[in-house]
């Protein structure tokens, strides 16, 4: 099920405020949720509220739709509905969305809260990664649990029926636990940083210093790439 964005219009003409409303209902993941023709009054009620997108005319009295995005700490995705281009080179300054021309028919509208829905996405969508990114993990060693940063791991490497883990300050950390094991934990995890490039090794891709020859270099140390890992690793590689 399609998940429906939250939107206010803020516009001192009720019939221009009817028609964008109009327009909001049309569209299936669109919920409109307030109405203010006073932008003083759509202030205030930001203040206290959240909205995905805000529908903003620009020319008002007492206070302007820029003025009420400047005054905004984090303002809501926007789209600027305005009869006069003369805004346009302000309004992308204030990172708004999209600029659409009065009177807007519902074609252009529909793509302009399109491209609305495709940035919260994309935010949505880069917080959940860097949220996943920046999670600690634990690690048994010995009698103790061990909390580590996935991003200050250089590599692990086998050692029988253990792992070696290694860090960016130089620490070592003996886990028991397998390779395969532990390289599924930090897939499960998000962390697609990490690769695994010999039967011995996982690398953290961030902290490779150099390719050379059939080895990649981390903190000096070469470690080999493996015949069965380096096709997957070269296809890394060129995402770097």
């Amino acid at each position: 099920m399609q998940t429906r964005l939250s939107c206010l219009i803020v516009d001192d003409s009720n019939v221009n405020l009817l028609l964008i409303s109009k327009f909001v209902e049309k569209t299936d993941f669109l919920e409109l949720k307030e109405t203010f023709t006073n932008p003083i009054d759509a202030f205030s009620y930001l203040q206290e509220n959240k909205v995905d997108i805000l529908l903003l005319d620009i020319e008002m009295p007492e206070m302007s739709g820029l003025d009420l995005l400047k005054a905004l700490n984090t303002p809501p995705v926007t789209i600027l509905i305005t009869s006069k281009k003369e805004f346009a080179l302000e309004a992308y300054d204030l990172d708004v969305v999209d600029y659409i021309v009065k009177p807007p028919d519902y074609a252009r509208f529909l793509k302009s809260v399109s491209k609305a829905q495709q940035v919260i996405q994309n935010r949505q969508s880069s917080a959940a990664t860097s949220s996943k990114q920046e999670e600690d993990i634990f690690v048994k060693v010995e009698q103790k649990l061990i909390r580590l940063k996935p991003r200050e791991i250089t590599y692990i490497e086998a050692l029988s029926d253990y792992i070696l883990i290694h860090t960016l300050e130089g620490r070592q950390y003996i886990v028991y636990s397998s390779m395969k094991t532990f390289e599924e934990k930090l897939k499960n995890l998000g962390f697609d940083y990490f690769l695994r490039i010999h039967r011995s090794h996982i690398i953290n891709m961030q902290h490779i210093e150099l390719l050379e020859h059939e080895s990649v270099v981390i903190k000096g140390k070469y470690l080999s790439i493996g015949k069965t890992y380096r096709e997957a690793f070269m296809q890394q590689i060129k995402k770097l």
